[in-house]
This record gives C-alpha cells, sequence and structure tokens, in this order.
C-alpha cells in the first residue's frame, strides 16, 4: 500500500524546498509596495524566474513556469506514484473546456490553454479533431462525449463546464482511491466538500433553487444531498453544518460575503496539509508541500491582481491566504 512506504531522499529534499516557500510577512510586504513591478520583484528575488525582462501584464507566465517547476520537482522524487495527478487534473478539464467550447463557437481560445495537465495540450487536440478518444482515460473520454451531447441538447456552454467539473472531481477521487493513501483519499474528500458548500453559497446568492445546485454538485465528499438540501430549507444554513468539521467555515464565513467564505476554505485545506510537517518519511510532506505551492501562486495571483486594479493594500492583506510557513 501506498500509505507504508517510506521516502526518506524524497521528504529531505521537500524539506530543503519547504525553506524557499513565501511566508505571510513576504505577502504583506508584496501588498505594501509602492508599485505592481515592486511586488513582482520580490517574488524574484524568493527565487521566482527573474521578472527584469517581464511586462508586468504578464505575471502569469511567470506563474505558470513556477508551477510546472514544481510538477516535475514532485513527479521526479516519487515517479511511481500518481498522486500529483490529483492536482493536474484540472488542468485537463479547463483545457478540455476550451477546446469544446473554441469548437463550438469558432473563436479561438489558445491564449486561454494552460500547460501542466496529465495529458498534453497536442494529444488533447489530436483526440477532439478526430473524434478518437480510445487513449485517454475512460472518465475523460466520457465526459467529452457527454459534454457535446449536452451540449447540442441545450445550446448552453455553462452545461459544458458542469459535466467536465463533475467528471474532474471523479477522476480525481478514483485517484486517490487507487492511491490507497489515506492522506490524499481525505484531501480529496474535502476540496468536493469545499466546493459544494462554495458552489451551495452562489447559488444562494443567486436565488436560485435546489435543483440548481444539484445541477452542480459533486460526489465525493462527506457531505450529502440532504444535508445541502437541510440548509437549503433553513433560514440559519450554516448551523446546518454544525456537527460537521466545517463548522467554523460556515459559522464564520456564510453571512459574511462570497470573497471570505472562499478565503475560509482555502485556510481551512491549508490546515489539513500543514499537519504534514509531522510526518517523517512517508508520502504526505510531498502531498502538502504541492498543495503548499499551489496555494502561495493563488495568493500571489491575488496581490498581483490587486495591485494592478489599484486595491489598497489593507484590503489585499484581508485577501491573504494562510501561508505553509
Amino acid at each position: 500500500m501506498a500509505e507504508e512506504k517510506t521516502y526518506p531522499y524524497a521528504v529531505a529534499r521537500i524539506r530543503v524546498h519547504e525553506k524557499q516557500l513565501l511566508n505571510r510577512q513576504m505577502f504583506i510586504q508584496m501588498a505594501e509596495a509602492k508599485s505592481p513591478e515592486d511586488s513582482l520583484r520580490i517574488i524574484a528575488e524568493a527565487g521566482y524566474a527573474d521578472t527584469s525582462n517581464n511586462n508586468i501584464h504578464n505575471f502569469e507566465n511567470i506563474l505558470t513556469q513556477e508551477l510546472s517547476k514544481t510538477y516535475e520537482i514532485l513527479k521526479s522524487l516519487a515517479p511511481e506514484e500518481k498522486f500529483v495527478d490529483v492536482f493536474l487534473y484540472k488542468n485537463d478539464y479547463h483545457n478540455l473546456k476550451v477546446l469544446i467550447k473554441e469548437e463550438i463557437s469558432g473563436v479561438d481560445g489558445e491564449k486561454y490553454l494552460i500547460d501542466g495537465g496529465t495529458i498534453p495540450l497536442i494529444k488533447l487536440r489530436e483526440s477532439l479533431a478526430n473524434r478518437s478518444f480510445s487513449d485517454l482515460p475512460k472518465i475523460m473520454s466520457s465526459a467529452i462525449l457527454e459534454a457535446f451531447d449536452v451540449y447540442n441538447k441545450t445550446q448552453n456552454g455553462q452545461m459544458v463546464d458542469i459535466v467536465l467539473d463533475k467528471a474532474t472531481f471523479t477522476s480525481m477521487k478514483e485517484t486517490a482511491k487507487e492511491s490507497q493513501n489515506k492522506f490524499v483519499i481525505d484531501y480529496v474528500m474535502k476540496v468536493c466538500d469545499l466546493t459544494n458548500l462554495k458552489s451551495f453559497i452562489r447559488v444562494k446568492n443567486m436565488k436560485k433553487d435546489f435543483d440548481m445546485f444539484m445541477n452542480v454538485f459533486v460526489s465525493g465528499g462527506s457531505l450529502d444531498k440532504e444535508k445541502f438540501l437541510e440548509a437549503f430549507s433553513s433560514d440559519t444554513p450554516a448551523s446546518c453544518f454544525k456537527s460537521t468539521s466545517y463548522s467554523d467555515v460556515c459559522k464564520n464565513g456564510m453571512d459574511s460575503g462570497f470573497t471570505v467564505f472562499e478565503k475560509l476554505c482555502d485556510d481551512y485545506l491549508m490546515e489539513y496539509v500543514r499537519g504534514a510537517k509531522f510526518k517523517p518519511l512517508t508520502l504526505e510532506p510531498l502531498i502538502a508541500y504541492l498543495y503548499a505551492k499551489e496555494s502561495e501562486i493563488k495568493t500571489i495571483r491575488i496581490i498581483l491582481t490587486s495591485k494592478l486594479n489599484n486595491i489598497d493594500a489593507d484590503t489585499i492583506k484581508e485577501r491573504l491566504r494562510d501561508a505553509y510557513v
């Protein structure tokens, strides 16, 4: 079983990389910097790609490069393990959304495509162009066929997103199960739960009904449909989750606006993966580091986007995610 294996060298290498993660004080310095360019220089000094010849508006290239480097590090340290795929599926299905919408709309989506999935972009393009999906994972090929079918019936591009989002989480859940690693399995379960909680808030804010919520509900979490139906019917929905591990997230965030709630969800996951610091030899520190790096890049993106939109430092600091270190 994966959870019984030890990775002394891999964990030792990850401990070195952990020391290079940005801490909260560095995020605050970025938020308080005089300009977006000054913020960008801070991450360059922390080891990100040289930003001196980059236009600030192209910072996504730098973040993408850093994330790709992280994926490669993790794959090289545990090449026989597939836990990295749990984090990469979202890139695959994002690209499928772009490519399918490109086909049905006739609008070039090249600039929206991203590297870093489990399937090379060229292979996804060829599979769609030739309508040959036998070389793709079964969950993915079935989702592609369903996405085209639902679009043909509804002419609604949002339905394509819903089908592919559900497939993303199904792929994550199946790979986590195959890993037989409890830390990975529980991580995916929590991601599914938090995704459903965020969908619940969005649907409620839009004043849509429970049927709309069920359209976007993803399986794989510990919170069942009945729990959300109860919350939908309650004047105090947060109270319906008080017996779950998400009690504090719901109590402190459900009535505080979506931005606050989303931050609390991210911080909840960070608290979970931070427990891997105390695992000396097993796979958990590698998984936790990958989540920590993705969270770091997400926080950098929030800061730089906010700086470019002239949002004040205090507001940016309120949006900062917890740092792993």
